[in-house]
C-alpha cells in the first residue's frame, strides 16, 4: 500500500465535503438540534424516563448516530455517481490505485464526514443535557467509528451500484432512513410487541444504537457483547465486499 496514493484519495475525499460545510456539515447539525427542541419541549416531560434516564438524553445517541452515518453514507455514494456523470470514473480506473487504497481512501472519506458531524451533534447535546457524558468513550468512539464505517462501505457499494441519483435516492429513501428510524432510536425495543422485537433484532441499526446508549449511560436492551460482535461482523463483511467490488471494478468500466 502507497501511503502518498491513500492520503491524494482520502484528501480528495474530504475536501469534497469540507468546501460545501455549511450544506453537509451543519445541515443535519440543525436538523438534530431541531429534534431535540421538538422532543425537548412536547415529550421529555410527557413520557418521563427510560431506564432513569430523562427521555432527551435517552434519544441523543441514536439520533446522532441518525444524522452522522447517512452523512457517512452520502458521501463516497454521491462522489462515485458524480465521478460517473462527468466521466472522471476512467480516471480512478487508470490511476495507480489498488483496490485496498480505493477502500480505504473512499472509506475514510465517508468516516470522516460522518465523525465531524457527530461530534458536533454530542458537544452541542452536551449544552443542552444536563449531566451528558459517556461512561465508557472508548467503547462510545469505537462503536461509532464502526457504525459510520459500515454505512460509508454501504455509500461506496451504492455509488459503484447505482448509474443515477434517483436509485441512491431510493436506496436512501426505502432502505438507509427506514432502517435507522426503526432501529431504536426513539423507544426502547422492550416497549414493542412480541413481533416488532423480534423483526427490530434483524435491523442492524439497533445494534449500533443500543451499544452507544450503553456507552453514555450504561442501559441496553441486549448484550453489548452482542451489539459489538454484529456490528464488527457487519463491518469485516462490507470491507470485504467493498474491496472485491473496487478489486473486480465490478460496474465500473460499462
Amino acid at each position: 500500500m502507497n501511503f502518498i496514493r491513500l492520503w491524494t484519495l482520502t484528501k480528495k475525499e474530504s475536501h469534497r465535503f469540507l468546501k460545501v460545510w455549511l450544506q453537509t456539515i451543519m445541515s443535519p447539525v440543525i436538523i438534530a438540534i431541531l429534534y431535540f427542541a421538538v422532543f425537548g419541549a412536547a415529550l421529555n416531560s410527557r413520557i418521563g424516563e427510560f431506564s432513569g434516564i430523562p427521555y432527551l438524553a435517552y434519544i441523543v445517541p441514536g439520533l446522532a448516530l441518525l444524522q452522522s452515518t447517512t452523512n457517512a453514507f452520502q458521501n463516497p455514494s454521491s462522489s462515485i455517481i458524480i465521478s460517473e456523470y462527468h466521466g472522471t470514473i476512467a480516471d480512478l480506473l487508470m490511476s495507480p490505485l489498488t483496490a485496498f487504497e480505493k477502500t480505504l481512501g473512499y472509506f475514510f472519506g465517508g468516516v470522516l464526514r460522518g465523525m465531524i458531524v457527530l461530534f458536533v451533534i454530542f458537544l452541542i447535546a452536551g449544552l443542552m443535557v444536563p449531566q451528558f457524558f459517556p461512561i465508557h468513550i472508548a467503547a462510545l468512539l469505537l462503536m461509532c467509528f464502526l457504525a459510520n464505517g459500515i454505512f460509508s462501505f454501504l455509500g461506496t457499494l451504492a455509488g459503484i451500484w447505482a448509474k443515477t441519483f434517483d436509485q441512491i435516492s431510493a436506496i436512501t429513501t426505502f432502505l438507509i432512513t427506514p432502517m435507522a428510524f426503526l432501529g431504536g432510536v426513539f423507544y426502547s425495543v422492550h416497549n414493542l410487541p412480541v413481533l416488532a422485537q423480534k423483526l427490530t433484532l434483524l435491523n442492524p441499526f439497533f445494534y449500533f444504537v443500543d451499544g452507544a446508549r450503553w456507552a453514555f449511560f450504561g442501559v441496553s436492551d441486549i448484550s453489548p457483547i452482542i451489539s459489538f460482535s454484529v456490528t464488527i461482523s457487519l463491518f469485516l463483511i462490507l470491507f470485504l465486499i467493498t474491496f472485491f467490488a473496487f478489486q473486480k471494478d465490478w460496474r465500473m468500466k460499462s
